[in-house]
Parts: structure tokens; C-alpha cells; sequence
């Protein structure tokens, strides 16, 4: 529980410093659609599952802009899913899976899950892709997926489920 208080502390006072776009500057291509997801699991927590780095760039990512946009509205949450435009070339993608309540003391008095892991993405021309996942009592996992067809373009990554 400390470890959800100190991630929500740390997305809260996250800057903007560091971040990236997900294209580097000095590409010129064609490029995909990669969206993440904010899913509402109750009024007052969503299961997130975003994409944080490409090829070690740090992102703006979806936690965070939930993070500042709910800033002052109480115990609800609502979600801010953001995409990020990817070159067609392969790729080292960070993946978190996360339980995201809409303040700190929600955290800590309730089930959470954080799992994050890098996966190599190669998109392909004309797809669009989605961070998609699974938070249970079990596991939380995520990985991306061809939008479309919702079948895994990527490995999985795996970590401890939410429940006791």
C-alpha cells in the first residue's frame, strides 16, 4: 500500500520535464496510432494500462494527465486516455498495467496493482493499436494490440494481481 501512495505522490508532482514525443524529432515517415486506456472500474478508480517509453524516451502518459486533470475533484475519478504516434520501424515500448484511484487515502485502504515491463513492438502501415490489459485478484497484465482484429501484437507482461 505504501508502494500505491508513492506512485500516486510521485504522478501528482510529476513535471513535464523529460518527456518526449514518442516520434523522435528528426523522423519523417509514416507512422501508427498507439492509444492507451483508462477504463472506469467505479466512480472512484479506473484500471490504466499505458505506454511510458519508446526506444527509452520517456513519455507523457495517461496516469498523469488523469493525475493532473482530476486534481481538486475529490475521491471521483475520471479518465484522460492518451495515444502517441509510433514510426514503423521496431521498437523497445514500456507497458504499465495500474490501478489509478482518485486520491492517495483510496489507495491505500483498497486493492491496487502496478506492473510495468518493456516488449518489442513493430507496428505495421494502415493499423492502429491499442494498450490493452487485464487487473484482477489474480494478475495484471498488459500488452498492445491490433485494434481492429483485438488480437496481442506483443509478448505480455505479467505481474502481481490486485487482490489480498
Amino acid at each position: 500500500m505504501k508502494a500505491a501512495l508513492a506512485l500516486a505522490s510521485a504522478l501528482a508532482l510529476a513535471g513535464c520535464a523529460g518527456l518526449e514525443p514518442a516520434t523522435p524529432p528528426d523522423y519523417t515517415g509514416p507512422t501508427v496510432n498507439v492509444a492507451d486506456q483508462a477504463v472506469p472500474a467505479g466512480g472512484q478508480l479506473l484500471h490504466v494500462f499505458e505506454m511510458t517509453q519508446v526506444d527509452g524516451r520517456r513519455l507523457m502518459a495517461t496516469s498523469m494527465a488523469t493525475v493532473r486533470a482530476n486534481q481538486g475533484r475529490g475521491f471521483g475519478v475520471s479518465p484522460v486516455a492518451l495515444s502517441n504516434e509510433l514510426p514503423l520501424r521496431p521498437a523497445r515500448v514500456r507497458l504499465q498495467a495500474l490501478t489509478q484511484y482518485g486520491t492517495p487515502i483510496l489507495a491505500m485502504t483498497n486493492p491496487t496493482c502496478r506492473t510495468e515491463g518493456e516488449v518489442v513492438f513493430t507496428p505495421e502501415a494502415g493499423k492502429a493499436y491499442r494498450v490493452a490489459g487485464r487487473i484482477a485478484a489474480e494478475a495484471c497484465e498488459v500488452w498492445i494490440e491490433d485494434s481492429a482484429t483485438k488480437q496481442s501484437v506483443t509478448d505480455k507482461v505479467s505481474g502481481k494481481g490486485a487482490g489480498p
